[in-house]
């Protein structure tokens, strides 16, 4: 079929493609921007040839890698290789993207390692600082004991404004800084109500807004006919006294609005919350919506835009939404679109620019053939000043291992 105009005049460039061996493999995680242009980014695979991370993808626990634009290409460095130490007790396989602070500093989680005794381990916190030499030096910061408390994080990890990291993996949880050491502070508990109306699963990271957290879980609520384990909740998490912090469901989803969210939800400058669904909606592909407070103090869900499945359009978002200027909303879907990856499309990059009467116009910007040009975008999109956008393919690429993209609107 033949490509939309909007399609056709947008720009797709890959940037690297993964080898599979010490530059790594498989690049599930989203990409970070730095105010130099430098992308930096994780892979699930490569790195060290441990078989202790061994699947049908590759070997070797992932690893942190950065990418520096030069004259016409882009120049890979590897940061660092996840479980180089006994037992993986430094982490292996990272999902989420990383965060960034005002000194350079990468701070991030990996989903298993460590040293708690389930199966693959319970993962860690870490961060990754330059030093005057450019040597990048490695620290866990804290080692996820699981079990009541988190475990397994698969989310981003934010800043508060004294430094202190925020995060989800089976419950909201801080990380505490103090004289130089790191301690687990759990935030809510899910489930805590009858039939686990508050929600449970969070998969995705969370925001700040005016001292709150708001996130959303994959699973909870009520249930419906669309899902026995509830379809999930968007929340608010508000600090109280004694380091008490009291949740409020924002919208339970049901069905008819989209299920089991993903990923994170972002606000815009006027204190609306955007975010995706993974099934369900009108055709079943998910859907894109919108959450606005009203004078009530209550909170009005609408569904911005339905997605399909089928050849032109996907479902199965882990990835959260990105602000341009000029208001619109770009993503990434790791199903649907061409090609023939994991039994499904290889995926798309989209955009949904608003319009009159608060109708939302949706366009492919790129749809993956996973080939040469990758395939499966997991993670979150990163944007320039330029209205550039930024993102990784988990599978395609030269070797089969990922790619790192750039797509110009």
């Amino acid at each position: 079929m033949l490509a939309s105009d909007a399609w056709a005049a947008s720009k797709y460039k890959v940037l690297y493609s993964f080898q599979g061996g010490s530059d790594g493999a498989s690049p599930y995680g989203g990409l970070t921007l730095d105010a130099a242009g430098n992308l930096y980014g994780t892979t699930y695979f490569g790195g060290v040839d441990n078989q202790q991370c061994y699947s049908v993808e590759g070997t070797g626990c992932g690893t942190v890698f950065k990418l520096t634009p030069g004259s016409g290409a882009w120049t890979e460095s590897l940061l660092y290789n996840f479980c180089s130490q006994t037992g993986c007790a430094d982490g292996a396989t990272p999902i989420g993207s990383m965060s960034l602070d005002s000194g350079g500093t990468l701070y991030g989680t990996t989903g298993y390692g460590g040293s708690c005794r389930s199966f693959l381990g319970c993962g860690v916190a870490f961060n990754l600082a330059p030093d005057s030499q450019g040597t990048w030096q490695y620290t866990v910061l804290y080692d996820f004991p699981g079990g009541d408390n988190a475990g397994n994080p698969d989310g981003d990890l934010i800043f508060e404004r004294r430094g202190n990291l925020y995060g989800t993996g089976g419950v909201v949880f801080a990380l505490i800084r103090r004289s130089g050491n790191w301690s687990e502070k759990i935030v809510y508990s899910f489930c805590s109500l009858h039939d686990c109306r508050d929600g449970f699963g969070p998969a995705a990271g969370l925001v700040w807004r005016g001292g709150d957290l708001y996130g959303a879980t994959y699973y909870g609520g009520w249930k419906s006919y669309a899902c026995d384990a509830g379809c999930g909740v968007l929340f608010k998490l508000t600090p109280g006294p004694k380091g008490r912090w009291k949740e409020t469901v924002l919208h339970t989803l049901v069905g008819a609005d989209g299920t089991n969210p993903l990923s994170g939800p972002i606000f815009d400058g006027h204190g609306n919350l955007y975010g995706t669904t993974t099934n369900d909606g009108a055709f079943g592909g998910g859907t894109m919506f919108k959450l606005s407070p009203t004078s009530r103090g209550r909170w009005k869900y609408s569904v911005l835009h339905d997605f399909r499945l089928g050849a032109l359009f996907g479902s199965g978002f882990t990835s959260s939404l990105v602000f341009d200027k000029a208001g619109n909303l770009y993503g990434t879907a790791w199903t649907g679109g061409s090609g023939n990856c994991n039994g499904g499309g290889c995926g798309l990059v989209y955009k949904l620019a608003p319009g009159a009467h608060g109708r939302w116009k949706y366009t492919e910007l790129y749809t993956f053939t996973g080939s040469q040009d990758g395939g499966v975008p997991v993670g979150n999109l990163a944007i320039d000043q330029n209205g550039n956008l930024y993102g990784a393919a988990e599978l395609g690429g030269a070797t089969g291992n990922g790619v790192v993209f750039e797509v110009t609107p």
